[in-house]
């Protein structure tokens, strides 16, 4: 991979992103208006729940609005995440296609896109991490960020993913706001968690690790290191299929071209 090349694939990525002024706006505004819904709309009474990443699963008891707000932090971050790979995946194909041909690699161009998800991931996470403790008091704050940043970075590996695999938005889109719905809007609260049926098929959704890694932050004192290597495995395994699919899709276009 050369540096050149792909530095200048971040330039033209990032000239064309900020061309698009309302999802830079969307982006922040988002997690903001999730927290005032959160806040204004959970009680503050105490509710009680077990953390499924540690092996005792010891019950904890914390603010019902607390936990209402680390968990819709989560939600914002995966949702923001997914929609914002989506988009730079299947935005702008055919500028893609004569890049390649002007000289650039596959592998140039999938990974601008990359970094610039993260770099965007992990600010919106700290926002999102700062904007938590504002409202409330989490006992570690950095911990508590990096599980937003590992939502952020497994639902946007996924995000890429489908964008490699779905050319139009709609269906993009569809894919994205199922499972996001379902797993980290829904299922990985550890109120619903407690009292699941079949809690192995929560623990295998993908934001299963993320979410224990902020809600443990947040909370207890409970080591989070097999939760952060749960989250990098299942962003890296849709990373890795993404670039693939891409590098696959790119070739076939350029052959075909």
């Amino acid at each position: 991979m050369r540096l050149n090349f792909l530095y200048t694939a971040i330039r033209l990525t990032l000239i064309d992103l900020v061309r698009n002024r309302f999802l830079l706006f969307l982006l922040f505004f988002v997690p903001g208006f999730f927290y005032l819904i959160a806040w204004l709309t959970n009680p503050d009474s105490p509710t009680a729940f077990r953390l499924a990443s540690v092996e005792e699963e010891p019950v904890i008891s914390v603010s019902q609005q607390d936990l209402g707000l680390v968990f819709i932090g989560l939600a914002a971050s995966g949702l923001i995440a997914s929609f914002l790979a989506l988009n730079l995946m299947q935005r702008n194909t055919n500028e893609n296609k004569r890049l390649i041909l002007a000289g650039f690699k596959t592998q140039e161009l999938i990974a601008a896109k990359f970094i610039i998800t993260v770099c965007l991931i992990s600010l919106v996470a700290i926002f999102i991490g700062l904007m938590g403790i504002i409202l409330m008091d989490p006992g570690h704050f950095p911990g508590m960020t990096l599980g937003y940043i590992l939502c952020g970075f497994v639902y946007g590996s996924y995000g890429m993913l489908v964008g490699s695999v779905l050319k139009r938005e709609l269906e993009g889109i569809l894919f994205i706001v199922l499972l996001a719905n379902i797993d980290v809007g829904w299922l990985q609260n550890p109120i619903y968690y407690a009292d699941a049926q079949n809690q192995l098929v929560i623990e295998y959704l993908p934001a299963f690790f993320p979410s224990q890694v902020a809600i443990a932050s947040a909370f207890t004192d409970y080591s989070i290191s097999m939760a952060t290597l749960g989250s990098l495995a299942y962003g890296l395994l849709f990373m890795l299929l993404s670039f693939l699919l891409f590098w696959i899709n790119m070739r076939i276009s350029k052959h075909t071209g």
